[in-house]
């Protein structure tokens, strides 16, 4: 190759490389900054907000909403009494449900009718015991949530009253992170049933149970998409925790995030078009948005 045909392929790789990095940049939106560990990030009332949990200070993790047109930040209950985690609304928005916690080592779930402001407090067990990764049917039929019971972790359904509490997933491994798929039909959840963490799905009584993923390592808190043909959730199949895309069915999984730091925690933005989740970047916890691949 003579000097002019290499520098001309030089200043073109230069070039690529350069746009590349400014698309693959652009499609990166970091959206707060002040590096405190956050959690469960959750679209609420139509994508107008977004409520988490913030790592407030050592002492207080915090429920919060941010406003998804000027990103500004406010806490949900204020002052917080308590430790609280795990936000879950239904997409109706007639239900809201949320844990605090109620003593050193226990967690309380609470739920809440957002068209009253009425709100019950489901109490755990004495000792070692609270509830965990509550979700909440779309047309607010139905609860669900973890609990550890008797050296296992079901995943339990109640009515939204408190009424009629029963196990549904059959006290294999542990059973956690349900996510109801947006017409209420089918729920994805996370299980060691088999000997490692990995996604399956079932019916919202706990039938039909089907495993979706098959990795050596775990994959753990899936999402549906909004038209409930994809999930979004956390895998350790590369080495570190990353955020991954696949089809409903648990096929085609696609990679999304690639950072030597921790990814996790994601949700779909109600367009189907991004995704927010939990980055890790020199240390701090930020909430990012990124473009997802269309089909």
């Amino acid at each position: 190759m003579n000097c002019s045909r290499k520098s001309g392929f030089i200043i073109a790789f230069a070039i690529f490389h350069c746009v590349t990095q400014f698309c693959m940049s652009s499609e990166l939106q970091r959206l707060t900054d002040d590096g405190r560990m956050k959690f469960t990030p959750i679209f609420i009332k139509d994508g107008k907000e977004l409520m988490y949990v913030d790592f407030e200070d050592p002492r207080v993790f915090r429920l919060k909403t941010m406003q998804w047109d000027n990103k500004s930040i406010k806490p949900v209950h204020d002052p917080v009494s308590a430790p609280e985690f795990d936000p879950a609304y239904s997409k109706n928005g007639k239900c809201f449900c949320f844990l605090r916690a109620v003593g050193g080592l226990q967690v309380a779930l609470f739920v809440r009718n957002t068209q009253d402001n009425s709100e019950f407090k489901i109490d755990p067990l004495p000792g070692f015991s609270g509830y965990r990764s509550p979700a909440v049917a779309p047309d607010s039929s139905l609860v669900l949530y973890s609990f550890a019971q008797n050296g296992a972790q079901d995943i339990y359904a109640m009515d939204p009253d408190g009424s009629n509490r029963r196990a549904i997933t059959g006290g294999k491994g542990i059973n956690i992170w349900p996510s109801f798929s947006p017409d209420g039909s089918s729920v994805v959840f996370t299980s060691t049933r088999d000997g490692n963490y990995e996604l399956y799905s079932m019916k919202p009584d706990g039938a039909e149970i089907t495993r979706l993923t098959n990795s050596p390592f775990q994959d753990i808190r899936a999402t549906y998409s909004p038209d409930g043909s994809r999930l979004v959730f956390t895998s350790h199949r590369d080495g570190n925790a990353e955020i991954y895309i696949a089809d409903a069915d648990g096929s085609d999984p696609v990679r999304i995030t690639n950072h030597e730091e921790r990814d996790d925690y994601a949700t779909w933005h109600p367009d189907g078009k991004s995704i927010v989740f939990v980055a890790e970047r020199d240390g701090k916890h930020d909430l990012y948005q990124i473009a997802v691949p269309s089909r």
